[in-house]
């Protein structure tokens, strides 16, 4: 596992997130990283992932990288699990389906370039939410199976520091 970076947020974003406002902008704007799915998930949990788009946002703002933002692997999210499963070896989608893992989740986003070319896994942290033991193995065992590093993105509280933090 590799550190993607730590950035700031401000929670004041968090609470426009939960609210329905901030939620409701980034995904008329970020058509390319967030659809149907993710926003009824967030507005049926206004309190959750927040730090999740955020960490879309920042990669595509980065890089130009594409995320598909959790429930990749299930299959009552067609377009994601068709899109994942074209992108990875067979035996990766295999695995989750098995239940190896039991009900724990793969990384938080499946991140992959325009053009399909490459991807990665990412898992996010908001605040003081760390690593467990468990999705330390579950990692572990991923970047075995693939060759590729999962890579961590961390955010802190702070006060405003990029554009992204402000809808931009």
């Amino acid at each position: 596992m590799i550190l993607y970076g730590k950035f700031p947020f401000d929670p004041s974003t968090r609470a426009r997130f939960a609210s329905g406002e901030l939620r409701e902008e980034w995904f008329a704007r970020y058509p390319q990283l967030f659809d149907e799915n993710d926003l009824r998930l967030a507005r049926n949990q206004p309190e959750s992932h927040f730090f999740e788009w955020l960490a879309a946002i920042k990669i595509f703002h980065d890089t130009g990288w594409l995320s598909l933002v959790e429930k990749y692997v299930y299959t009552n999210h067609p377009a994601k699990l068709e899109l994942f499963t074209s992108l990875v070896p067979p035996e990766v989608p295999r695995l989750f389906r098995s239940h190896y893992f039991g009900r724990r989740q793969p990384p938080d986003l499946f991140v992959y370039s325009p053009e399909r070319s490459d991807w990665y896994f990412c898992e996010v942290k908001g605040g003081s939410d760390r690593l467990r033991k468990e999705q330390r193995i579950v990692f572990a065992m991923l970047e075995r199976m693939t060759g590729r590093p999962v890579r961590i993105i961390h955010f802190v509280p702070d006060r405003p520091s990029s554009a992204v933090q402000d809808g931009a």
